[in-house]
């Protein structure tokens, strides 16, 4: 993957030669890389111009990894300045759907639009939960793995998304799981102006985040894809597709 230099910092991107329909960031969740969105980035590329990028601290994004909100508040700004971009679709999944959603609150002019998939305004995290990434990492991505599918996900699926997690470092696990912690959007959620698409399978582990958005957002909408857990894009690409095409065709070009 590609890289572009943020704040004298390498962050492997992914993107298309040239600008065509929406430009559309990708930003993938806790412990996760931009090969989340393996079925999504394809499909956008025929019409828009997706941009999938690792977020700091794995694959071909340096370290160290941004353990909290208000590091990735300024991260962002700084990335759309470093890729020169116009007012951009901010799609998210999990962790990376409350960074959009942070984003668009502080930054309205240059957000077209939110797309948060199996997110939420705040996460329910412990001291423990980010301890077990020093003392047990093994446990802690066993643990996590138990929350990410619906209970009809093959065994080769759970393995193949395991093993792609696991190539993330535990100190960069241990830093997302601490920016989960630091994630307080609730008192919020009304400086999100822009249209807003929130998706969650209809067997999310936390799908009442999902309702907590759509709820609080005034310009939000939700879509339910039956037959997902949390990996949503991994489960079930091609309604998330048609559900994400479907919302994009409702933007000004």
């Amino acid at each position: 993957m590609p890289s572009v230099i943020v704040n004298g910092r390498a962050v492997g991107c992914r993107k298309p030669d040239g600008v065509k329909g929406h430009v559309v960031l990708l930003v993938h969740g806790a412990y996760d890389n931009g090969d989340y969105w393996q079925h999504v980035y394809p499909h956008l590329a025929r019409e828009h111009t997706p941009i999938a990028i690792d977020l700091p601290g794995r694959r071909e994004s340096a370290g160290p990894p941004i353990d909290d909100a208000t590091g990735y508040a300024r991260f962002f700004p700084a990335l759309a300045d470093a890729l020169k971009l116009p007012p951009f679709v901010f799609f998210g999944h999990s962790m990376g759907g409350s960074m959009a959603v942070d984003f668009a609150a502080r930054n309205p002019a240059r957000t077209k639009a939110v797309i948060a998939l199996g997110s939420a305004p705040r996460w329910t995290t412990s001291q423990a939960d980010i301890d077990k990434w020093d003392s047990d990492p093994a446990g802690a991505f066993g643990e996590n793995l138990g929350y990410l599918f619906a209970k009809g996900a093959s065994a080769a699926a759970r393995a193949a998304y395991d093993r792609q997690l696991r190539t993330t470092p535990p100190m960069t696990c241990k830093a997302d799981i601490a920016h989960c912690r630091s994630v307080a959007m609730e008192g919020r959620l009304d400086q999100v102006k822009a249209p807003t698409l929130v998706v969650a399978g209809d067997e999310e582990a936390w799908i009442d985040g999902s309702h907590a958005l759509r709820d609080g957002i005034a310009r939000a909408r939700l879509e339910v894809i039956p037959g997902a857990g949390h990996a949503v894009a991994l489960e079930q690409p091609a309604a998330l597709n048609a559900a994400v095409d479907r919302f994009l065709a409702t933007l000004s070009v």
